[in-house]
């Protein structure tokens, strides 16, 4: 078992070549015992190529599924808190590992039997992307269902609690991304499927979800996996394992509520992850504290304690490059005012006849 204390988190990275972006250092601050990280910046600054360089970097770490390699990554040089993932994984003590790609949805694979647990086990070990593990989430929570009932038979009651306990807090996470205190998973085991039970009666599968939910769920399904398949290897399961979590526009298809939500979510359920985000979002680098915010455009790097619950419209003028927190029309109004006002301001007849029209034409915005 591996402690936050004794755990490499990363804390710092220095690009050597990012393509356009070369030569600097981002320094996560010193919070204990780390910092998350969030990536922001105008298209084409870096974000997601740096994630990719990062996986490549720690893509050694295979405990429960590690990363497939690219070609041509920019150079990125990571300093640890301690020493090496690799130390640490020759010590026996398995960690938590996943680079979860901008362009994810919930893929499931049919459920036509139950697997042992030693053989699916053996296999999604073996498996190397977020992708692979989401595609086997619901042969997981049937594997655990089913397993239940024959530990019930066997009044085996530590094993049907702690299998009571994942789906409870799978159950918590989903009534908080659907916003419903009653809703229920519901396993249907004639034809081995799980669906979920809406307060409203709606009836929703895995399988139909809109690309938001699908979005957020195949991050929850992925981490929930890995984490409780560490938990039974440890035999430990209020255990929090450590680890790294990379993570490419967690805001993705989310309208604006649950962009505020995801990062809180992840960061609750998985206490002991540090969680690094490329992200568009005001909403999600406002979310969190103990983070470290670095904007890749302006190379300037500033603490949650800043950003934290900061306005949407400061953020939008300080992070993502807008000149104000209006919209173009709204500037195009003001840019025809302040025309004629430099014009006219001496002549308020003249004035007042030429904002009347402006007035009158955009009086909606105005008010």
């Amino acid at each position: 078992m591996i402690t936050p204390d004794e755990f490499p988190y990363i804390k710092s990275l220095y690009v050597n070549d990012c393509y356009a972006y070369r030569d600097f250092n981002i320094e996560l601050h010193d919070y204990k015992p780390f910092s998350h990280l969030i990536l922001t910046g105008k298209n084409g600054s870096g974000k997601s190529t740096i994630l990719r360089s990062v996986n490549e970097k720690v893509s050694v770490i295979r405990p429960v599924g590690g990363a497939k390699s690219i070609n041509n990554a920019p150079k990125i040089d990571i300093k640890y808190a301690l020493n090496t993932y690799t130390s640490h994984l020759g010590r026996g003590r398995p960690i938590v590992y996943s680079f979860i790609k901008a362009d994810r949805q919930v893929k499931l694979a049919k459920v036509n039997t139950v697997v042992s647990d030693k053989i699916f086990t053996d296999s999604i070990s073996n498996k190397r992307t977020a992708e692979d593990f989401v595609k086997q989430f619901k042969q997981y929570l049937v594997n655990k269902k089913v397993n239940q009932a024959f530990d019930q038979l066997k009044d085996n009651r530590i094993r049907s609690y702690e299998t009571d306990i994942f789906f409870e807090r799978l159950t918590n996470s989903l009534s908080q991304v659907f916003e419903d205190n009653k809703l229920q998973l519901v396993f249907r085991q004639e034809d081995f499927d799980f669906f979920i039970q809406l307060s409203n009666g709606r009836k929703v599968t895995f399988e139909v979800l809109s690309e938001g939910f699908s979005a957020i769920l195949s991050i929850l399904m992925d981490l929930f996996m890995r984490v409780d398949i560490i938990r039974k290897h440890m035999n430990d399961y209020v255990y929090n394992p450590c680890g790294i979590v990379l993570i490419d526009e967690p805001e993705t298809h989310l309208q604006l509520q649950l962009q505020e939500q995801v990062l809180p979510l992840l960061t609750s359920l998985f206490p002991n992850v540090q969680f690094i985000a490329a992200t568009h979002s005001p909403a999600v680098i406002a979310s969190i504290k103990q983070a470290t915010i670095f904007d890749l455009t302006t190379k300037e790097s500033r603490d949650s304690e800043e950003t934290a619950g900061r306005s949407y419209s400061d953020l939008m003028m300080s992070h993502f490059g807008l000149e104000n927190e209006y919209s173009g029309l709204a500037d195009e109004i003001i840019e025809k005012v302040d025309r004629a006002v430099a014009e006219f301001g001496d002549d308020p007849a003249r004035l007042r006849e030429v904002l009347q029209p402006i007035y009158d034409e955009n009086s909606a915005y105005l008010s």
